[in-house]
């Protein structure tokens, strides 16, 4: 019992390990692949030589659109590899074959950048010189003017983004002040209101203390004698 619950897990681990050793396991290409695609030889990366493992499967050797999707796939690893010569060629082989992909040439241009840069980085830190008045540096100069006129077009979706919070905020400011606005024309309703109503109120107040100071006097004149004239006499 006791050994059963020993070599169990033991063939567990033999078993997983079987497994990673086989997905890992690099990829070998044969040798009439390598002779029927020269341009693979001498290459190590195991993207690169699983699409070529692809491309050499007698499944796919039929399919000629398969053949051509994966030869592209192969001229952008090259170029991502760094390896822009092998990938200006594949491309060339693949126009020669009449395959013509907006994703080929992207990768031509790429690579020509790349050649490009290398080689001015090589002239300007090796051979300590700058470009040729008269060769280099006119054709760098149309480059660079090609480049100009083929600028995408600026990314207005974050403009767009602040100019719709913009006008929101604005729409908000305004009827924040909108409200304001009335809020502040109601109370100096209601304070001249208030004012006419108090200065109606003084004027009334004013008017029953004169009335009453006039009753007051009349009073006082009824009041009196008639013969106080005849007194004084």
């Amino acid at each position: 019992m006791n050994k059963n619950i020993f070599f169990i897990p033991m063939i567990v681990i033999i078993l997983v390990s079987q497994i990673t050793f086989a997905d890992e396991k690099p990829v070998e290409l044969k040798k009439g692949c390598m002779k029927e695609y020269p341009l693979v030889s001498g290459e190590t990366d195991q993207d690169l030589l699983n699409i070529y493992s692809q491309i050499c499967d007698k499944k796919n050797k039929k399919n000629i659109a398969l053949q051509n999707e994966l030869l592209m796939q192969a001229a952008k690893k090259y170029q991502q590899l760094g390896k822009n010569l092998k990938a200006l060629q594949l491309v060339e082989n693949l126009h020669q074959q009449n395959v013509q992909r907006t994703a080929l040439t992207d990768v031509a241009f790429l690579a020509g950048v790349g050649i490009a840069e290398s080689s001015l980085q090589y002239m300007r830190s090796y051979e300590m010189r700058y470009l040729s008045a008269q060769t280099t540096y006119p054709a760098a100069k149309k480059l660079s003017e090609y480049i100009q006129s083929s600028l995408p077009e600026p990314d207005t979706s974050k403009a767009q983004t602040i100019t719709e919070a913009s006008i929101k905020q604005k729409k908000s400011t305004k009827t924040t002040s909108l409200k304001y606005s009335g809020n502040k024309a109601r109370r100096i309703d209601q304070t001249k209101n208030m004012s006419a109503h108090q200065t109606t109120v003084k004027a009334s107040t004013r008017n029953t203390t004169v009335m009453t100071k006039s009753q007051s006097g009349n009073t006082a004149t009824a009041g009196s004698s008639p013969f106080v004239s005849f007194n004084k006499n």
